[in-house]
């Protein structure tokens, strides 16, 4: 069987902007200290981390960070904040770049038919950056998580995660 696919953003799922935010991590200059121990929330990440070890995924990053990382920034990225394993899960076809004038939907249904081959997928994102996911076919299908501003990706979400990510997939579209 094929890997799962995590399309992932950050905001809202992953990175709450409390203390630094995307902002903080991709400016040029030098860094606070404490910056990739505090830019991305714990528990959202163990959850992440632990759909990592569990389903094997490739993932698709979709944030809007994507318009200042290039993969080998994502990855450096990713490798400082203690998420080694998601930046080696890394999909070839590895984003879902931000285009103008695209909504997050646009973005991952321009994604699917060129890189999808039927594979189990879920959708990591919040109601806010995640436009025209709500009610779209990957809702309906409970292939969408929305994770709620200042709290994000929690284990409460790990059942219909979990679901999305052993789920055949039917033809999309």
């Amino acid at each position: 069987m094929k890997p799962p696919i995590i399309f992932l953003d950050f905001d809202d799922v992953i990175a709450l902007n409390t203390t630094y935010g995307g902002y903080d991590a991709i400016s040029p200059g030098a860094k606070p200290i404490d910056l990739y121990i505090k830019l991305f929330h714990p528990p959202a990440v163990a959850v992440l981390l632990h759909l990592v070890e569990l389903h094997n995924p490739r993932v698709v990053i979709t944030t809007s960070w994507l318009r200042f990382l290039e993969r080998d920034g994502m990855e450096q990225l990713l490798r400082k904040t203690a998420m080694v394993a998601v930046a080696d899960s890394l999909h070839d076809a590895w984003e879902a770049p931000p285009m103008r004038g695209l909504t997050r939907l646009e973005q991952i249904d321009a994604w699917l038919p060129l890189h999808h081959k039927s594979e189990p997928y879920v959708i990591l994102d919040d109601a806010l950056s995640g436009t025209g996911l709500l009610k779209s076919s990957h809702d309906r299908t409970k292939r969408v998580v929305f994770c709620e501003e200042g709290i994000g990706l929690h284990d409460g979400h790990l059942p219909q995660i979990n679901a999305a990510l052993t789920m055949p997939v039917k033809k999309l579209r």
